[in-house]
């Protein structure tokens, strides 16, 4: 069916252009995604520091290279990204947040644990400066001293030259959140996981959001202002393993726990193909999670670009324990 609005095709192109347009749209890779039921549980990019650099213009399939920033600044930063285990997305203003022209760009460095979680921020006159910091000190988790933010972050990745569908999903939910939060909101550059599109990334926790609509996100973000997390849209938290951030996700559903800090991590060890993690509970005791981790079948493509069919990793619950101590 042609999209809402438009007239009925009539005659042997309209039926081939429809008919075109058709298979691009099911061809998206959220739309497959959604079509095998495939869980958001465990999804997350695993991260736990992330620099993030004020950067409007547009963005090419591989950031912060195929950017406005100078190349020898990207190669830097690319090496540095790679030697310390950081994770470099630039970011952006959403479309319809306007702010008077700079030069100066805005940069934020955030640990996400595990432990203490923080975002710190500077304003750089060229974005070249951002190599002066002390990224190495920042690696090991040290602050830099800079201005500290108390308030949350909440990016959406909306970086279409990277796949489709986050510019598809993604800028209507930035524009929504930018009109309810405008000066928390920014969009990013990819985070990971574009057929779970539109994705919201929640600092300084580390919280991965999936399947986010327009309509959702504004309730989305003032939960986590809050200090709770919704469990429906939950990808995982970025500081954790893939079975790890399954057995949290798993854990909140069953249990209703809300709390962001409501259940930290004692500890977890992998078996196998199992995964056993321990969380403290709020009401005393821990909770023991094992969840099983196993190749998804069928293969997929991942991404809307893919050249070739992959086998996501699948979680699937074996039990929940609560028990002492």
């Amino acid at each position: 069916m042609p999209p809402a609005g438009s007239s009925s095709p009539v005659g042997s192109f309209e039926k081939d252009y429809w008919r075109s347009w058709v298979s691009r749209r099911s061809a998206r890779c959220r739309i497959r995604s959604a079509s095998l039921n495939e869980s958001l549980h465990g999804t997350a990019s695993t991260v736990r520091g992330w620099l993030l650099l004020e950067e409007s213009g547009p963005w090419g399939a591989q950031v912060p290279r195929d950017s406005r920033l100078d190349p020898l600044l990207t190669q830097r930063l690319h090496a540095a990204s790679r030697r310390l285990r950081l994770r470099v997305l630039l970011i952006r203003r959403a479309r319809q947040a306007t702010s008077p022209p700079s030069s100066s760009r805005q940069c934020f460095l955030a640990r996400t644990g595990p432990g203490a979680s923080w975002i710190e921020h500077v304003v750089l006159d060229d974005p070249a400066n951002v190599l002066d910091l002390d990224l190495t000190g920042f690696a090991r988790g040290n602050s830099l001293g800079l201005d500290r933010v108390t308030h949350p972050l909440y990016l959406v990745c909306t970086h279409g030259r990277h796949d489709v569908c986050c510019a598809e999903e993604g800028r209507p939910v930035a524009l929504a959140l930018a009109t309810h939060l405008p000066e928390r909101t920014w969009e990013v550059s990819h985070i990971g996981g574009d057929r779970f599109a539109a994705n919201l990334l929640a600092l300084p926790h580390g919280l991965y959001f999936g399947r986010v609509t327009p309509e959702e996100v504004a309730d989305l973000a003032d939960a986590y202002a809050r200090g709770e997390v919704d469990p429906q849209l939950f990808r995982g938290r970025a500081a954790y393993d893939f079975a790890t951030q399954a057995a949290e996700c798993f854990l909140r559903t069953r249990t209703g726990i809300t709390g962001v800090d409501a259940l930290p991590l004692v500890g977890s060890r992998r078996d196998d193909e199992e995964t056993e993690a321990m969380f403290g509970s709020p009401e005393g005791g821990c909770y023991r999670v094992r969840v099983r981790t196993t190749a998804a079948q069928p293969a997929r493509a991942l991404t809307c670009g893919a050249e070739r069919m992959s086998t996501p990793c699948e979680h699937r619950l074996v039990y929940i324990r609560h028990e002492s101590c």
